[in-house]
């Protein structure tokens, strides 16, 4: 027994007599026992230098047994003398590895909130407004725009968290809303119309007007207008375009009122300040109503309508409370949460 467990110990060692037979070759072949992790260094180093001697050590690794080296030659390499660093995480000694790192994008690669440097502007702002009041309509557009000074003019806008599924047909909230005095924006309208109703467009000033030919443009990527008016009769020809106008929101639809058989009317509409809205897939309608620099009468004017409109345009499938939070911004800067209650009453009022 102890002659065949030195046979079976010894892998490296060229076989001795007592392990001559039919038993030692195949013990030579396949091995009684696997030498640990740590021994697999060692064991390179023995291939790598055939002429030493090589046995195996009660722990199962290869140990050297070599002369002293010569002058000339290399000092074998302790396995002890290897610095930590070559620790692996399994009980024995390699390479460590560590996870390849990926650079940061997107939100991952801000900065913490607490190590963001605020500009001067943003800590002005911040002086002026208080983050969890909620304002009246006319307490809010006078502070929207005295916190818009930026260089350009910038745009007002609104933002209503609706209570509702848009996933549900009967949750859906799309609609137009005239606002009286105006976007502040020039519109650029193109028609797509036939026979007669071409001089009529034109006449009534749209700035794009045609036909077949207006539709192979846009098939080959012509989109410098910013509304597009189809009369009834064109929407079979239309229907080709909607992969490329759906995506942009430009596709004409009777609810948004771009599909009309007055061209008339609603080239004058758009032109005046007619504005489309619906809510996302989140429930939320986002609408501009004006200039940050009109007056702050027509500023309320404008948004009284837009609360109107959506109060007129209640889907049918809203349940529960239809109004969760109101919001009035300007293009750059903060919110101002506005008082759902005194809004919808101030609406009340000044509808009458």
């Amino acid at each position: 027994m102890a002659t065949a467990a030195a046979c079976a110990s010894s892998l490296l060692a060229p076989p001795s007599a007592a392990c001559a037979g039919p038993a030692a070759a195949s013990s030579a072949l396949f091995p009684t026992s696997v030498p640990s992790l740590r021994a697999y260094p060692r064991l390179l180093l023995a291939f790598r230098r055939p002429a030493a001697a090589a046995v195996a050590d009660p722990q199962g690794a290869a140990v050297l047994e070599d002369d002293e080296p010569a002058e000339d030659d290399e000092a074998p390499v302790q396995f002890d003398d290897v610095n930590d660093d070559y620790e692996d995480g399994y009980g024995g000694r390699g390479p460590a590895f560590t996870a390849p790192t990926r650079p940061r994008t997107g939100k991952a690669a801000l900065p913490l909130k607490r190590d963001r440097t605020r500009s001067k502007r943003y800590l002005e702002i911040q002086k002026l407004r208080e983050s969890k009041k909620e304002y009246d309509v006319p307490a809010a557009l006078s502070l929207m725009k005295q916190v818009a000074n930026t260089r350009f003019v910038e745009s007002a806008e609104a933002h209503f968290r609706m209570n509702l599924d848009p996933k549900y047909n009967d949750q859906q909230l799309r609609a137009t809303v005239n606002l009286p005095k105006g976007t502040g924006q020039t519109v650029k309208i193109a028609v797509l119309t036939q026979g007669e109703k071409i001089d009529e467009a034109r006449a009534a000033g749209a700035d794009i007007v045609g036909s077949d030919d207006l539709i192979e443009q846009i098939k080959g990527g012509f989109m410098e207008f910013d509304k597009l008016i189809a009369s009834p009769d064109m929407m079979p020809k239309v229907a080709s375009l909607g992969k490329i106008l759906g995506p942009r929101g430009l596709m004409p639809n009777p609810k948004a009122g771009t599909v009309s058989p007055n061209i008339t009317q609603a080239i004058d509409e758009f032109k005046k300040g007619k504005v489309e809205f619906r809510v996302d897939k989140t429930g939320i309608a986002h609408i501009p109503f004006g200039k940050v620099n009109f007056p702050e009468e027509d500023l309320i004017a404008n948004f009284m309508a837009v609360v109107r409109s959506i109060e007129r345009n209640k889907p049918s499938g809203a349940k529960g409370i239809y109004w969760k939070t109101a919001y009035v911004c300007s293009s750059m800067g903060p919110s101002i949460k506005l008082n759902i209650k005194e809004m919808l009453d101030y609406g009340a009022d000044s509808s009458n």
